[in-house]
């Protein structure tokens, strides 16, 4: 008879609640937001008819049987994270992963650390670039890819699997004063623009867009000649953290930015991207073991495995 469990996602998302004692720090950890932590373990709540935490204005307690529950369930976690290690170890070897600069110094790079305790015997090459990557011809094993979703059927020889969505909205340092403020309080003047939206023969990205998201909003467009331009996600976040004015920050990149008090949203509004991260590689790639722990691990940093065929992604 085979295991009955519940998603790892939702026991990871308790596990970590529970560990920390709410769920923002645990949400910092996995990399998703507080909702997303809550939401996963209402789910398991649900999965096991048991009640988990109690609520309260205060702050989150365990029940007796979240506390009951909670160290077999730390101590399986340990046991994954312990045989991936040790997989990692006996296969050695070099691992090489292609992807923009934006994204390895937003999101992956703070998660290098957890990479080296489950993988000690692995070396890692970031290859940061935008251009396309030709596998036949080039020593990447995998490549992590933003762009329109996959249609099914587009490709024999590449496969991707779903890393993470994408949800956008304004930020800004907090030494701008901007705190309760929202976009129709801002000057044309204060607002960062970025300007490599429209890329190669893929569709512009209308939510990178200011003039969009003051139309989405029922708000006259500025001016989109003002403020100042930028070609690099990375580089346009540098500058909101200087106090040169207001982002469109793309959250898989603000890491814990927020949580620090470094930036702050300005308004309630976000939008979620139509593109979405994937890890794409010749699905022969993914069949071996080390590769295979490796896409597993980065799967386990924020996300329901999904794969399908590849189509067309921005590098």
């Amino acid at each position: 008879m085979g295991r009955r469990l519940p998603p790892l996602n939702a026991l990871r998302a308790f596990e970590a609640a529970a560990r920390h004692g709410g769920f923002v720090a645990a949400a910092a950890e996995l990399g998703v937001t507080p909702a997303a932590i809550s939401q996963q373990v209402k789910g398991l709540e649900a999965q096991l008819d048991t009640a988990l935490f109690r609520r309260a204005p205060q702050g989150l307690t365990l029940t007796e049987a979240g506390r009951a529950y909670l160290p077999g369930l730390s101590d399986g976690l340990d046991r994954l994270a312990e045989a991936t290690s040790r997989l990692a170890s006996a296969s050695g070897g070099r691992v090489t992963i292609s992807l923009l600069p934006a994204l390895a110094s937003g999101w992956l790079i703070p998660r290098l650390e957890n990479f080296r305790r489950a993988f000690p015997g692995t070396a890692l090459k970031l290859d940061t670039t935008r251009r396309l990557t030709d596998f036949a011809r080039e020593d990447v094993d995998m490549v992590i890819r933003f762009g329109p979703r996959p249609a099914p059927g587009a490709s024999k020889d590449l496969v991707a699997h779903h890393l993470m969505d994408e949800d956008v909205y304004p930020v800004a340092s907090p030494a701008m004063r901007l705190g309760g403020r929202d976009l129709g309080d801002l000057a044309p003047h204060m607002l960062l623009h970025d300007s490599d939206i429209d890329i190669g023969p893929l569709p512009p990205q209308p939510w990178l867009q200011w003039a969009n998201w003051y139309r989405r909003i029922g708000l006259p467009a500025p001016e989109t000649a003002a403020g100042i331009g930028f070609t690099d996600s990375s580089v346009l976040l540098a500058a909101a953290l200087a106090g040169q004015g207001v982002a469109l920050g793309r959250a898989p990149h603000l890491g814990d930015l927020l949580a620090r008090g470094h930036l702050v949203r300005i308004g309630q509004q976000s939008w979620k991207a139509d593109w979405a991260y994937h890890v794409v590689a010749p699905e022969a790639h993914f069949r071996r073991p080390l590769l295979r722990a490796v896409l597993d691990w980065l799967l386990a940093q924020r996300i329901q495995p999904d794969m399908k065929p590849f189509a067309a992604f921005i590098c």
